[in-house]
This record gives C-alpha cells, structure tokens and sequence, in this order.
C-alpha cells in the first residue's frame, strides 16, 4: 500500500519544539549562540540535554502536575461552591477570589489553587458545624442535607422597614435676591453666569462674598427707593440725558448735538451743555 508523503516537511518546517520569530519571551541560553535562524536555534536549545529547562512548553495545554498530583482528577474536574473550575484559573481572571490575599511568592494558578481550596474547606466547615446542631432524626434520614442558616448579629423586629421621617426636612431656600440680608445663604455659587446687580465694581474677594456684598447694597437702594415712592405719590423726574454742568462719560454711544463739529478737547469737555451749542435748546427756549 502506498504510504502518503507527510503533512509538513522537516526540512522546510522546523519541527517542534520552537518558538516562532517575533516571541520576545525567555528561551534558555539564547543570547550565546548565533548562526542559524530564530526558529532552528530554539529547536536545539529547547531539545539539547545540555541545557537546563523546563518540561512542560511555555504553551501548554493540559493541567498542572501540581494540581493533579495534589488534589487528584476528580477534584480538578469538579466545581467549586463558587461555579469556577479549579483548572481554568489562569493569569488575567479580574474577578474575586476567596482566600487569595493570604498567599504569596506562588504562580497565579497555584494561589488560586490553594486559595479556592482553604475556602472550601472552611464552607464544609461550617456546614458540618451547622448540620450537627440538628436534630438526630434530620441529620439520619437526610444525610445529602446541608443547610444553610443566616447568620445575623441582630435579630429582626419587623418585617418592613418603617420610612425614615427628618425631624428637619430640607425645603428649597429660594432665590437668592428674595433673602434677608442676614442670611447665610445670599449670594451665588461660583460658575453662576447670570447677571448680579452692583457687583461689576467689587474686586479683591472670591465670588461668593462679592455676590453677597452686591446682593445687599442692591436691597438697600430697592428699600430706599421704594419708600420714596411711597412717600411722593408724584413720579420722579426723568434723567436728563445730556447735563449742563458735566460732560458725558467717554465711550457713550448716543447721538451728541454738535459733537461731530468740535475738535481740540477731550469727550468731556465737547459733550458738556451739548443743548446749548446746538439748536435745539434755542428751540426748547421758544416754547
């Protein structure tokens, strides 16, 4: 019968094992040779009795002798309380592990290992503790029973818990502009971005404080204003727009009588009595 040629030639293939080229793990006695390529190089130091190393691959499939010699076939095989298998624990699992905070200088799997199996210990601990406060005829007739009791330091007076009622409940304290001026709580928090009145001018303090300061002189000039109305029942007079005894504030954007003709003097000194330069105070006059 004619025998088919094999799968992978050797000569092409290197055979295993060896590590492929880009694998930046440790290959034993590797930076002391040279001549040959990554993959053939690892072959024979891999295989060569010479060199010390270790028996199993770095990428091996099958379980840990430690665990199989410790704990046997059937353990490994079986679940924990916990529903994890005790040979898929590799490096990399983020979840919790019982117990694993107490050992130390040991691989991921072996830390695992022993961790998970202290812990099951002391499970079956406490449920042959629990079983043996049982009456005989529970524990004779169902001996696959294990039960589990709550363990609570407290013993429970109700079954609902009743609603929790302050004896001060917090109510919204309202707009800051409504408070007294004795408050704690008028002024604005800072990142506040709308428009607070008299705080333009007040520097040197942190927001909260000039807020308050503004807030109150506000209230002050409301009150006084406020009770002069009360006092007058005629109207105020409206501002005058342009003043005889004092020029306009620079920057003011409204239309000057005779300003565009003046030239020579500062803005206040051009805008001061701008109805008198003009003919529109003659006008005024006629009237």
């Amino acid at each position: 019968m004619e025998k088919f040629p094999p799968k992978f030639s050797r000569t092409l293939v290197t055979p295993e094992p060896h590590y492929i080229p880009g694998y930046t793990g440790y290959c034993p006695q590797l930076k002391y040779h040279m001549g040959e390529t990554y993959g053939k190089l690892t072959a024979k130091l891999l295989t060569s009795p010479e060199i010390s190393c270790s028996q199993r691959p770095v990428l091996h499939s099958g379980r840990f002798p430690s665990i199989q010699r410790d704990m046997g076939d059937d353990t490994c095989r079986k679940q924990t309380g916990l529903g994890i298998r005790l040979d898929s624990m590799i490096p990399g699992y983020t979840g919790f592990v019982p117990r694993s905070q107490n050992y130390f200088a040991k691989t991921y799997t072996e830390t695992c290992r022993e961790a998970l199996s202290e812990f099951e210990s002391n499970q079956k601990r406490k449920i042959q503790l629990t079983s043996a406060d049982l009456p005989p005829a529970v524990s004779y007739t169902m001996p696959d029973f294990k039960p589990r009791g709550l363990i609570t330091p407290l013993t429970a007076i109700s079954k609902e818990a009743a609603p929790y009622k302050p004896v001060d409940p917090w109510k919204p304290l309202g707009s800051p502009y409504f408070m007294n001026d004795n408050s704690l709580h008028k002024y604005f928090i800072s990142g506040f971005t709308g428009y607070v009145p008299k705080a333009r001018f007040l520097i040197g303090t942190s927001y909260p404080i000039t807020t308050n300061k503004a807030l109150i002189q506000f209230s002050k000039e409301m009150k006084v204003g406020h009770s002069m109305r009360e006092g007058d029942n005629n109207l105020p007079s409206a501002a005058t727009i342009y003043p005889t005894h004092r020029g306009l504030l620079p920057s003011y954007t409204g239309h000057v009588p005779g300003y565009k003709f003046g030239y020579g003097q500062t803005f206040g000194q051009l805008t001061k009595n701008a109805l008198a330069h003009s003919g529109a105070s003659r006008e005024m006059k006629s009237e």
